[in-house]
């Protein structure tokens, strides 16, 4: 294991390596917007049924949203320790690279870079365009384009949409990060503001209702009545992984550490409110759905909340246009779609600052750690992760197992690295006016154990299903990841000796 490096030395390094660095100019409104535009993604829309199936009360419906912040809580307060003590580029590369050596940093930069962030990208995309692209472009978007010549691989339009749309997002992100936050702020804060509006608007007709009677109001005194009975402990579990997988990227603002202004106030802040922010948005939609959806209808699935919520809004405002009506679930598509691309420049930000910090630790080519000197932007490291998420959108099934096998890796890491918290405290290398995690050492435990359960409930699930490739790829990734670092080290960097 090698020493933690002190902030000198990690500024030494960086100065050695490359002149230019960014510039600390994100503030808490920033760091916390980038957080919610990565965490809020597609899972809000398409995981309460899945959710719901496994609890049988409401109550618990409710409740499962207020434990898996909780979680993203208590993981992002033990992060925010590591990321005042290192405030840097990369974020868990660099708390893995000082706590654990170099060797485990390259695994996650790997799997990064080769897997999660352009599979997100790449996945994340180009099934919003296949699914919502119907509705907001045309069914021309799910039709075949040409066949590759010779590989007889079949490309369809939503595929090139796709790209295109991933080469427009890397276009603005190449032109700095000023840029990137204006298009966050369009293509994140108004879809959730207006939903969070009409959710706001529904709420208040209920309220009303109860008081003069209305279909939403008995909805809502309904479900409550439902005979109230306790999960069992495997069902409250299989609620809780999709939960999980909706709540992370909590830890993205830290990849951006070194471009925090005074981080040793705002990453702890990011780290508190971002989590809670987010808990408290998935919680309003989470109880307008069982406000206007019987219970037991909701577990179908075959009813869309969303087109309901819509339906009820336009009844109470006295609108019986049905040219009205089915617009509407093309304006909920194109809310999905705006979304998906906040969550889609969100993770083309956070990855691109990991490859820096990987160059910079000569674990990846040199030039990718270079910053434009005025824009002060990461062009390269952006345009190679985008490129290789296009390559993912050409070439890989939109029903790829990718971030599945990846997830179990990542999250593996992410355990490491909060129980890193307890080794900085051990080798007593923490600074005494740094920001200290809240409720250590509750907050890291509780981290660290509800998230090996998600890991082992997922395990499990895949073996009972005979899902084994994903339990495969996993190792075959986890290994190739560690067998590369052994080749990188002998052969390309056997001149030096600063590798662990």
């Amino acid at each position: 294991m090698e020493t933690l490096k002190t902030d000198k030395g990690k500024n030494e390094t960086l100065k050695n390596n490359h002149s230019s660095t960014f510039h600390r100019n994100i503030g808490l409104r920033k760091a916390i917007l980038h957080m919610i535009g990565n965490m809020i993604g597609v899972g809000i829309f398409i995981y309460p049924v899945l959710i719901s199936v496994h609890l049988p009360h409401p109550f618990w419906f409710m409740a499962i949203w207020l434990i898996g912040g909780l979680i993203a809580l208590t993981g992002a307060l033990s992060s925010a320790e590591l990321g005042t003590f290192f405030p840097e580029a990369g974020g868990d590369y660099a708390y893995l690279r000082n706590a654990y050596g170099k060797r485990w940093a390259f695994l996650y930069g790997f799997l990064t870079f080769f897997i999660t962030y352009p599979g997100s990208i790449a996945i994340g995309v180009g099934l919003t365009v296949h699914y919502q692209g119907e509705s907001i472009f045309g069914p021309w978007v799910r039709d075949l384009a040409f066949t590759v010549p010779f590989l007889n691989i079949p490309m369809y339009n939503y595929q090139l949409v796709a790209s295109a749309i991933i080469l427009l997002l890397t276009i603005i992100n190449h032109f700095g990060i000023h840029t990137s936050f204006v298009l966050q702020k369009l293509v994140t804060l108004v879809p959730i503001l207006l939903l969070l509006g009409l959710s706001a608007i529904t709420l208040y007709f209920i309220s009303t209702g109860l008081y003069y009677g209305n279909a939403g109001a008995s909805i809502l005194a309904m479900n409550w009545s439902i005979p109230y009975e306790n999960p069992g402990l495997l069902g409250l579990a299989a609620a809780l992984v999709p939960v999980y997988w909706t709540f992370s990227g909590w830890n993205s603002p830290l990849a951006l550490g070194e471009e925090i202004k005074d981080p040793h106030r705002i990453i702890p802040l990011t780290m508190i409110f971002g989590p809670m922010i987010v808990t408290a948005i998935y919680l309003v939609f989470s109880f307008v759905f069982i406000s206007l959806v019987p219970y037991k209808s909701f577990q179908t699935g075959k009813i869309d909340p969303y087109f309901v919520m819509g339906q009820y809004i336009l009844q109470n405002f006295g609108i019986q246009s049905a040219e009205v009506l089915a617009a509407w679930p093309k304006f909920i598509s194109l809310l999905i779609f705006l979304i998906v691309m906040g969550n889609t420049n969100s993770a083309i930000v956070s990855g691109s600052r990991i490859y820096v910090a990987m160059a910079r630790d000569r674990l990846f080519w040199d030039k990718v750690g270079a910053i434009d000197p005025v824009r002060k932007s990461p062009t390269l490291s952006i345009w190679l992760q985008s490129l290789w998420a296009i390559i993912l959108v050409l070439f890989i099934s939109k029903e790829s197992n990718l971030l599945n096998f990846s997830f179990i890796a990542i999250t593996l890491l992410s355990v490491m690295t909060v129980f890193s918290v307890f080794l900085l405290r051990f080798k007593k290398l923490q600074l005494q006016h740094l920001y200290k995690a809240y409720g250590y050492p509750v907050t890291p435990v509780l981290y660290i154990v509800s998230s090996l359960l998600i890991l082992t409930l997922i395990s499990i699930g895949y073996i009972q299903e005979k899902r084994f490739s994903i339990l495969i790829s996993t190792a075959v990734s986890i290994s190739m990841g560690l067998l590369l670092y052994e080749f990188w080290k002998k052969y390309k960097f056997s001149h030096q000796n600063d590798l662990g």
